[in-house]
């Protein structure tokens, strides 16, 4: 029988170095064909991490198999509305026992009764290496790095650029019981005209209490720029009150669960800057 422990050599005891994960793997059942080698490395990946459930805009330092599908209704600051829907969410796929390879879905910009804005944004992906981890009832936390890419657009809509963004971000999570925090640290570069989009860091902060299936959750989410170095009235800063639900398994591995929550920024500067209010529905689909 295999045993539940975590990923990293730094913590002694409890967790394991990566590479004892592929050495356990090969030790056990490897499944048939190159199918059922894959889903078998996915689920023993998984189980040496913790089971919470993804906020809405915090990316999860965990890895995660999935397809996900996310809709902002967004209010401008001239009231008017605009619809993303996408959101640059897509499919996650455990290419690794401790690597995430992730790829958007096609993302839509709907602006109503202003047919000329509507458009498709660009292409996201990223890769994720999760370093360190200890599923819940041992040390319970996760600790990750990632770097996401946005291809340029198809078409050129207000106010999105038409070069790649990269950002690499530093993703942490720890939990105590039916409590747990992730934290995303990160940076955002352009291929060109950085002069123009400045060096914008950004973080993401996520608190979350699961009761059953229930799990309530408050955000602040930034989209701030390191040229203004504040942490507290910053343009791009949002506090999201939300609900997630699931999971729910309806056959073997397979599971869904959803979110739903209010994005609202916190002062005028992000009113100006990005929008006042949006109210944001996702869905998940874990294999």
């Amino acid at each position: 029988m295999l045993t539940v422990r975590a990923d990293p050599i730094f913590w002694p005891g409890e967790e394991i170095a990566v590479q004892d994960i592929v050495e356990t793997m090969d030790q056990s059942d490897p499944g048939k064909g190159w199918l059922g080698k894959w889903r078998k490395m996915t689920q023993e990946t998984r189980n040496r991490q913790t089971r919470w459930l993804t906020p809405l805009v915090t990316e999860t330092p965990r890895l995660e198999q999935r397809i996900r599908y996310d809709v902002y209704d967004e209010t401008l600051p001239n009231g008017n509305k605009k619809w993303n829907v996408g959101a640059g969410k897509g499919v996650n796929l455990i290419v690794g026992p401790t690597l995430e390879f992730a790829f958007s879905l096609p993302q839509y910009i709907y602006f109503p009764s202003q047919g000329r804005l509507d458009g498709f944004q660009g292409e996201s992906f990223l890769i994720k290496n999760r370093i360190m981890s200890s599923p819940e009832g041992q040390k319970n936390y996760v600790f990750s790095v990632m770097l996401a890419a946005h291809s340029p657009l198809g078409q050129t809509l207000p106010d999105y650029p038409a070069h790649w963004i990269w950002d690499p971000i530093i993703l942490f999570g720890k939990g105590f019981g039916n409590f747990d925090f992730m934290i995303n640290l990160g940076s955002q570069w352009a291929d060109g005209a950085n002069r123009t989009f400045g060096i914008p860091y950004f973080y993401n902060i996520a608190l979350q209490y699961k009761i059953g299936k229930v799990v309530p959750t408050i955000e602040i989410n930034s989209t701030s720029s390191i040229d203004q170095l504040f942490f507290i009235g910053a343009p791009g800063l949002f506090i999201t009150p939300e609900v997630l639900v699931g999971r729910f398994r309806f056959k073997d591995d397979w599971k869904l669960y959803f979110g739903f929550g209010y994005q609202i920024a916190i002062d005028a500067k992000t009113v100006e800057k990005e929008y006042s209010n949006a109210f944001v529905m996702k869905f998940h689909l874990l294999f």
